[in-house]
């Protein structure tokens, strides 16, 4: 089986050796049990055991006593000389498991070293409490980004272009893949990055697979993880959630809508962005007066999910809502790409100004506008008066050789 590289992975292995455990969260089918076993391999299989808790027996060892567990660990090790990698997947099933990987951290770390993953990130922190800190390192690996996709395709030339340091030397290069990279980032907006999605040969198997996807995790799993008993309700949320993405939410419009109490609907959008099926962007705000403060915005983790939902894969030039596919994809590269010091917003006033996206830190203020066209119409004027200091710039789908413009693949 080909293994495709993950850009976490270079993150993973730079704790591998450490004491703490290492948690891997993400949404079921977005690789992360291929990149545990491929971990396996890099530490060595002869100093590793493999725990699929959603098998029975496996459950049942892990949920027994530190000393039932330690005794099977022993006596399954391969060698007696080094430490044992631990490698667990879907660890959220083991109830209570924060005593137990409190214990191996803390007594047995010299013996055993923990890498888990879970699906469920709500189950795993709300068992992490304070009994875990210093004790774990926590990494969430996403369905494929753009240049990840591209790596999946065998697009070697195009991955070359976007990892080039030289945003001049790049843009230039690209100029003669234009044509190609637009099919592959339309391919990738209506489809998403599942890897197995990606791999699929045609359309009909990539619809199907996200098809199992929606319905035997949204359906399923939040269902039976959460114990919702209105799973009905929650599809009508869903949906209603595909229909406005990158509009702000109006917690009063959901509820006449779904007929769901203001309580249940944000219970039910924790529990979504929980899960790894949207996430949501609050708004940028200095000036308390004038600015919006109080709705969010809401994008999907993967904008073939979200297509699936709506039942429709046609081409984006046939759709009216292209611009809120790219914008939903501009969201994603940008969340994934900043740093914990920086915070990722929207900005509108009351009057209805607005920028798509704000990137706030230390050091710099970003305002960025999506543009799925060549629409030169400019969007800034009220934000630089209020906010001089920022650098705002358009990113759009379709590469233009102006230098206030950003190519999508560039983000």
């Amino acid at each position: 089986m080909i293994y495709y590289h993950r850009t976490l992975q270079d993150k993973i292995m730079e704790n591998i050796n450490s004491t703490e455990a290492v948690f891997i969260l993400g949404p079921r089918q977005s690789g992360k049990t291929t990149l545990l076993k491929h971990l396996m391999l890099m530490v060595g299989e002869d100093n590793s055991l493999f725990f699929d808790i959603e098998y029975p027996q496996n459950l049942s060892l892990f949920n027994q006593s530190i000393d039932s567990i330690l005794q099977t660990l022993r006596n399954k090790k391969k060698t007696k000389s080094t430490i044992t990698y631990i490698f667990l997947d879907e660890v959220q099933y083991i109830a209570d498991f924060s005593k137990t990987i409190k214990l191996l951290v803390d007594h047995y770390s010299e013996e055993f070293k923990l890498i888990m993953t879970g699906s469920s990130s709500v189950m795993i922190k709300q068992q992490f409490k304070e009994s875990l800190v210093g004790r774990k390192h926590i990494y969430e690996l996403y369905p494929l980004s753009f240049l990840e996709f591209c790596t999946f395709k065998g697009e070697n030339e195009i991955v070359s272009l976007i990892q080039l340091e030289s945003n001049d030397e790049a843009i230039q290069g690209m100029k003669y893949y234009q044509p190609q990279f637009e099919l592959l980032m339309q391919e990738y907006i209506l489809f998403g990055g599942y890897p197995k999605v990606v791999l699929a040969n045609n359309t009909n198997d990539k619809i199907g697979i996200l098809q199992d996807i929606a319905s035997s995790y949204i359906l399923k799993d939040i269902r039976n993880l959460f114990h919702i008993a209105k799973i009905d309700s929650l599809n009508h949320l869903v949906r209603y959630l595909s229909i406005n993405i990158g509009k702000e939410i109006n917690i009063n419009s959901i509820s006449i809508e779904t007929g769901l109490h203001r309580e249940t609907i944000d219970n039910y959008l924790n529990i979504l962005e929980a899960s790894y099926i949207i996430k949501r962007l609050t708004p940028y705000h200095t000036n308390l007066g004038t600015e919006l403060k109080k709705m969010s915005k809401v994008y999907y983790v993967d904008t073939g999910i979200r297509n699936v939902l709506m039942n429709n894969f046609n081409d984006l030039e046939q759709r009216t809502d292209k611009g809120e596919l790219f914008e939903n994809y501009v969201f994603l590269n940008l969340y994934h790409k900043k740093d914990m010091l920086t915070q990722l917003k929207f900005w509108k006033t009351r009057n209805k100004q607005e920028i798509d996206f704000v990137l706030i830190n230390a050091n710099s203020l970003l305002a960025y506008e999506c543009k799925y066209g060549m629409d030169k119409q400019n969007s800034f004027t009220t934000f630089r008066n209020q906010y001089p200091h920022a650098d705002c710039k358009f990113i759009r789908f379709k590469q233009s050789n102006d230098d206030n413009d950003i190519p999508a693949w560039r983000i």
